[in-house]
């Protein structure tokens, strides 16, 4: 190597240890020799000294910082140690693959007027594993694109530039800026007439991961504030310099656009809120709440706390209320952190545990962190507690408060990986170091979980907290026999459970063979329009829940999403024949021993092939007797209602620790 190189490949380690070596290494595998790497050790305390002390290879320089001074001082201080003709950045945690320099040398040797290449970037995981790509990145590739991007929000990938030394002459990156100090270099190239390009291939790995710089920015600001915060420093920057150009009137124009987004989408909802909950909660029912908070948690002994929503009926809440039951012994503590629509759930929960309902102190601005602090001391302040949550929020804001030794359990009860969705799981991502288990009574909503976390960059190490828990049906009945075949609906008048599609389907078979079959609602309130079907509303008491069931033979569930769905476990627990969509975990539980499965979630598929399907079943009453007895039989195989209290006793009183 000359010791005037064709490239400087800039570096900056700070406590880089887990990925430096890779990353090293990546860079002196290149397809191209004529370059340097200028390592700048900003005074790393991990063992990344040790790594970079043990390189042999003439290619390699070092600059080490005696104290922390941090990513833009050290950017800065290999700008000025550079000795190449080019720039090439590149990360501690990242992987150049092979023919990077190779392919930006020659092109800004090609396109002299060029000041600056990028490239595309493959994400990557913490093991290596691609999870995707950069969707800004793809989205602007033209140099016209990239400066129609570019007051918007950066589209190029800062470890993958190359900069022409001699074009970026005395600029420099922003000390003011602690994150965003690319894109406004980017821009200052640009307001000074400098031509940015890209190269439209991956050149670079670029490795996502919690303890990466841009993961901790994303955690700590919404996007739309940090946008504005860097633009805003950028104008204010350019302004007072007196420089006065076009593209500062497209910055202003974004700036005015992401202002009003993040009032719309982060400050004004919250506020809304809280001046809703300010105005609406009763002083009274908050003086209540607080007293009995302050009672329950001064006599409280326990060794469990659970934290759910509702005590009202569904199918998440039975489940809860058999996982309160397994430690009943142990003094457990339910805290309600949401309005129930009913209480029918309440008795089974005070039959088990203290019950604490205090919505409004978790839901009110004014209390709700005082309230936390409240509980977390006392779970503090107990010897062997454990902390299991579900379907709420303040399980994760807990997670931060109370000691690492706490075992701490999250129940997903149903999950669907949707990319560019799934908001509120992204939110709770920063604690997924701090829950011992996420339990899924569903294997296809774990699946979908694992699918989620893999995208989202957690590492392969996630599986070992993805942890599948049985259900359980909580009566068990036997096989009986009508004269008239009886047709049931178990579920909430919700969209996705599709009351109207069940109503059609019975609307279709009573218009065909009038009286029949007999057809029931269990749930949702009396409709109109439909005389020949039975409402029976919310059902509180399970013996009379567990009548309805005995009382008909098919079970018609016309969802379109599902978990596990403990409304199956319970109709086979009484020998129901299952007529279901093809959803959540349905497909893989139940088999055509016992049930029919729908080829498509479609209304007028589902309409079609189960109106044939029960009609079938009618005409066959000897295939149906049949079919009858093997849910029930499949049921106690697989459902017992011990299997489910031996393994959450095990879970619950098991020792673990948190990372």
């Amino acid at each position: 190597m000359t010791t005037t190189p064709a490239i400087t490949v800039l570096m900056p380690v700070y406590n880089g240890g887990p990925f430096l070596r890779e990353a090293i290494n990546s860079v002196l595998r290149q397809t191209f020799s004529d370059y340097e790497l200028l390592i700048i050790d900003d005074a790393s305390m991990d063992g990344s000294s040790e790594i970079i002390a043990s390189l042999d290879d003439p290619r390699v320089r070092v600059i080490t910082h005696s104290r922390n001074l941090g990513l833009v001082a050290s950017l800065n201080d290999g700008l000025d140690q550079a000795r190449g003709q080019f720039i090439a950045r590149m990360d501690a945690d990242d992987v150049m693959l092979p023919h990077r320099l190779e392919k930006q040398f020659r092109y800004l040797e090609e396109h002299p007027t060029v000041a600056l290449v990028a490239a595309f970037v493959d994400v990557i995981n913490p093991d290596g594993d691609v999870t995707g790509v950069w969707e800004t990145d793809r989205a602007a590739v033209s140099e016209e694109e990239i400066r129609k991007m570019m007051p918007r929000t950066t589209c190029i990938a800062h470890p993958t530039v190359m900069i022409r030394r001699s074009a970026l002459g005395s600029l420099r990156y922003d000390a003011r800026m602690s994150e965003g100090e690319d894109w406004d270099l980017w821009l200052r190239m640009q307001s000074r007439g400098l031509r940015i390009a890209k190269i439209p291939e991956a050149l670079l790995l670029y490795r996502q991961h919690p303890n990466s710089f841009t993961g901790a920015a994303k955690a700590r600001r919404p996007l739309e504030r940090r946008l504005l915060v860097m633009r805003r420093r950028f104008l204010l920057g350019e302004w007072g310099s007196l420089r006065f150009r076009r593209l500062h009137h497209k910055v202003l124009k974004a700036q005015a656009r992401s202002l009003a987004r993040h009032a719309i989408k982060n400050v004004l909802p919250p506020l809304m809120r809280s001046a809703y909950r300010i105005l609406t909660y009763s002083p009274v029912r908050m003086i209540t709440e607080w007293r009995s908070l302050q009672r329950t948690l001064s006599e409280w002994k326990g060794k469990h706390v659970f934290l759910f929503p509702y005590l009202s009926m569904g199918g998440a809440e039975q489940v809860h209320t058999g996982i309160v039951g397994s430690v009943k012994d142990r003094g457990p503590l339910v805290v309600i952190c949401g309005f129930s629509i009913d209480r029918a759930f309440e008795q089974r929960f005070t039959e088990s545990a203290t019950v604490l309902e205090i919505p409004r102190l978790l839901n009110h601005p004014w209390t709700s962190g005082m309230v936390q602090r409240a509980i977390a001391r006392k779970i503090d302040s107990l010897e062997d507690v454990t902390l299991l949550g579900s379907l709420t929020n303040t399980f994760f804001d807990l997670l931060p408060r109370i000691k690492r030794e706490v075992r701490t359990y999250f129940i997903q009860h149903a999950f669907l990986y949707q990319p560019g969705a799934n908001l509120q799981q992204k939110g709770w991502l920063k604690h997924f170091v701090h829950v011992n288990g996420y339990l899924f009574p569903s294997g296809m909503a774990m699946m979908e979980f694992d699918k989620f976390l893999f995208h989202q960059n957690i590492p392969a190490s996630r599986a070992a907290k993805l942890l599948p828990v049985p259900c359980a049906a909580p009566v068990f009945g036997e096989v009986n026999e009508h004269s008239k075949t009886g047709v049931l609906f178990v579920g909430r008048d919700s969209p996705e459970k599709r009351l109207s599609l069940f109503l059609s389907i019975t609307a279709e078979l009573e218009a065909k063979f009038p009286g029949r079959l007999r057809f029931t609602v269990v749930g949702p309130e009396q409709r109109t329009g439909y005389p020949h079907v039975v409402f029976k509303g919310v059902v509180r008491d399970m013996g009379a829940m567990s009548g309805l069931y005995s009382d008909n033979d098919v079970l018609l569930l016309t969802s379109t999403r599902e978990g596990h769905c403990l409304v199956v476990t319970e109709a086979m627990a009484h020998g129901l024949v299952v007529l279901s969509t093809p959803v959540g975990d349905v497909p893989g539980r139940v088999d055509g021993s016992h049930a029919v499965i729908a080829t498509s979630i479609d209304a007028d598929v589902v309409t079609d092939e189960f109106v044939a399907a029960v009609l079938a079943l009618d005409e066959d009453r000897a295939r149906m007797l049949a079919m009858k007895h093997s849910a029930l039989a499949k049921a106690k195989s697989e459902f017992g209602g011990e299997l489910f209290r031996d393994h959450y006793r095990a879970l619950l009183t098991g020792p673990s620790s948190r990372a």
